[in-house]
C-alpha cells in the first residue's frame, strides 16, 4: 500500500523544490536550502504575524539570507574556535533565521537597540 501524502512528501516537494530554482537561478543550492531552512524556522517563531505578513516576512528572510550568507559563514568561522569553518549553506540558515528579526528589532526602537550593545546586552540601566 502506498504511503499518503503528509508532512514528509510535503517537505520533499518543498526541498526538491527550492532545488531545482537554485539551479535554474545560479544560485547555490545549499546556500537556497540553508536559506529556505532559516526562513521557515523564522515564519514558525513568528506567531504573532497574519498570515500574509508571514508571507513578506518569509520572502524577506529567504532573500537575506541568500544574499548575506558569506558574510554570516565569515562571523561564525571567525566567533568558533580551532579550526572550525563555518561554510556558506550555514551561514545562509543562521543569517535568515535571525537578521529580519534583528532589523525589525532596530526599527522599533532604533536608539533603545543599540544602547542595550553597549551596555553588554542587560536590559538594566
Amino acid at each position: 500500500m502506498a504511503e499518503p501524502l503528509g508532512t514528509t512528501g510535503a517537505a520533499t516537494a518543498a526541498v526538491t523544490g527550492v532545488t531545482v530554482v537554485g539551479l535554474l537561478s545560479g544560485v547555490d543550492s545549499g546556500v537556497l536550502i540553508g536559506a529556505f531552512a532559516g526562513a521557515v524556522i523564522f515564519v514558525l517563531s513568528a506567531a504573532e504575524f497574519s498570515i500574509w505578513k508571514k508571507l513578506a516576512l518569509f520572502v524577506a528572510s529567504l532573500l537575506v539570507g541568500i544574499l548575506t550568507a558569506p558574510f554570516a559563514a565569515a562571523i561564525i568561522t571567525w566567533a568558533t574556535p580551532g579550526d572550525i569553518e563555518a561554510r556558506d549553506p550555514v551561514g545562509a540558515l543562521v543569517a535568515s533565521a535571525i537578521a529580519v528579526r534583528l532589523l525589525m528589532s532596530a526599527s522599533q526602537n532604533p536608539t533603545g537597540f543599540f544602547d542595550r550593545f553597549r551596555r553588554g546586552g542587560s536590559d538594566a540601566k
